[in-house]
């Protein structure tokens, strides 16, 4: 007699109890298996260090500021998704002269798989591009206009960091 009226229920507050039931699940979960991400901005150095065609890496860091022909600045993050492998910046490999500007010398070399990237961050031979984090200038300590660049620390980058010191 029980289970009939049960059965009984119309599907609209059915729908809507188990539904409900389902996010509250969700948003627990979010609470107690919180996902460590942070985001730092670091500083890349004064805007006029920078020049067109020219790669420059920050700090010891898998990030890399490039200046494009247009005038902007690109920076890259040469960690590959998926892997715990890095794309290293190798200048004078001409891999990279027929996209690179001015036919520059330079490719970004995965050490695992050897697939190559243009100074642009641009794939050779293959249709991912290297992630190109957020850039933005402000100003420095120093008074000086500077490019900070954001970096992103994952659980596992984070561990490995910590590991080094």
């Amino acid at each position: 007699m029980h289970m009939s009226k049960l059965l009984k229920l119309p599907f609209g507050p059915s729908a809507l109890f188990i539904t409900s039931f389902f996010f509250i699940g969700v948003v627990f979960w979010g609470l107690f298996n919180e996902t460590e991400i942070v985001v730092k901005y670091v500083d890349a150095g004064p805007v006029d260090r920078f020049a067109i065609g020219q790669v420059d890496q920050v700090d010891d860091l898998p990030l890399y500021v490039i200046g494009l022909e247009n005038g902007t600045l690109r920076a890259i993050d040469t960690r590959l998704e998926g892997s715990s492998c890095l794309a290293n910046w190798m200048p004078d490999d001409p891999r990279g002269r027929s996209i690179n500007y001015q036919a520059g010398y330079g490719v970004f070399k995965d050490t695992c798989s050897e697939k190559i990237w243009a100074a642009a961050g641009h794939a050779i031979g293959g249709d991912t591009p290297l992630r190109t984090p957020h850039l933005e200038p402000r100003p420095g300590v120093d008074g000086k206009q500077h490019i900070f660049v954001e970096f992103i620390i994952l659980d596992e980058f984070a561990s490995d960091e910590n590991s080094k010191k």
